[in-house]
């Protein structure tokens, strides 16, 4: 029957969830927050044996206790409705997470009314890579640099440095300084199969206005910085699936080239740490070089450092002929997120 489908498929899911999710753990060091750069807080992953591996090369794209490749792994870098921008660092050895700094100083995701922070859980795919020296087909314009970005719309936050099985619904295009910076849209394949969500229009359908405020969000989150709102391929449609997953195995075949490059480097992009311990190329290094690296960075400060005072302030956006034209609904539906995110914490 499809009840008992329906509940096969609850259950695989569940345990590809749990299996993945149980598979890693992090090691952080330095002190979170800090601006000292001699206590820089990095975040490593070591796998169940042991091994400090790569959260970008050595963490699979596909969930394996899924054989349908249907279930993908997502690395979460920053939780839902927080700010501090953390992401995989691409060029230190073992690609560590750490904050992002601009003008050395700790970035951290703008308070855009009426949202708190990042409007979804923030990270990314491992194994992909957008080519930042290769326009690819559907923008014609080169990558970003970095692995794709993706953007998890389920109804809990989740910590950083999560494995995270997530099902693929739909992607949008951000056109940024002339390259594509993909955001491809998901949930996790736990809550995707208990709610029936396969689909962009059954999340539609399920939570109405979550697609329309996550384009939304993307569109005016730099406006605070003083820049311009963002603009996208195919005039801000967020496309269905089937554009996602074609998207995602291009990044991913751009991944399974480079990770037998070991010196990838060009102007205007910086560097690219391939180094890896589980891939068997040119560029993996040993065990004990891995953790090397980490048992040299400074230890672990549980007590975090403090947070700007500014990084609660809510920045509220200029009147303009889009934001006017927004859809009036979208930042109250935000708004009643956050209010059930924080209900349960004084």
């Amino acid at each position: 029957s499809q009840t008992m489908r329906t509940v096969t498929m609850i259950a695989l899911l569940f345990l590809a969830v749990t299996s993945c999710m149980g598979q890693y753990q992090t090691v952080p060091r330095g002190k979170k927050y800090s601006e000292v750069p001699a206590s820089e807080y990095k975040l490593y992953f070591e796998d169940r044996q042991g091994s400090i591996v790569s959260p970008w090369h050595d963490v699979p794209l596909y969930t394996q206790s899924d054989n349908t490749n249907q279930t993908y792994n997502m690395i979460v870098e920053i939780p839902r409705f927080s700010q501090a921008k953390f992401e995989i660092h691409r060029e230190l050895l073992m690609n560590p997470i750490v904050q992002d700094k601009e003008d050395n100083h700790l970035r951290y995701v703008p308070n855009v009314f009426p949202w708190h922070g990042h409007v979804c859980n923030y990270g990314a795919f491992p194994q992909t890579w957008e080519n930042p020296f290769h326009e690819d087909e559907w923008t014609g314009l080169k990558g970003d640099k970095d692995p794709i970005d993706v953007c998890e719309v389920g109804s809990k936050p989740v910590a950083t440095g999560t494995v995270l099985p997530v099902k693929i619904l739909g992607i949008l295009g951000l056109l940024d300084g002339g390259e594509t910076d993909w955001k491809v849209i998901v949930m996790n394949s736990n809550e995707a199969a208990e709610k029936s969500i396969d689909t962009l229009k059954e999340l539609r359908s399920e939570h109405p206005g979550v697609v329309e405020a996550v384009r939304r969000f993307f569109t005016v989150y730099k406006v605070p910085a003083g820049k311009p709102e963002n603009v996208f391929a195919y005039n801000g449609e967020v496309k269905d699936k089937a554009l996602a997953v074609e998207v995602i195995s291009y990044t991913n075949l751009a991944w399974k080239e480079m990770i037998h490059n070991c010196s990838i480097s060009g102007e205007n992009v910086g560097t690219f740490n391939t180094a890896n311990a589980l891939q068997g190329t040119a560029c993996s290094v040993d065990k004990n070089t891995a953790r090397g690296e980490v048992n040299s960075m400074p230890a672990f400060d549980p007590v975090e450092a403090t947070l700007p005072e500014n990084v609660d302030d809510w920045s509220f956006l200029p009147a303009s002929a889009s934001t006017r034209g927004a859809e009036i609904f979208q930042p109250f539906v935000a708004l009643v997120f956050m209010l059930l995110a924080f209900k349960d914490h004084p």
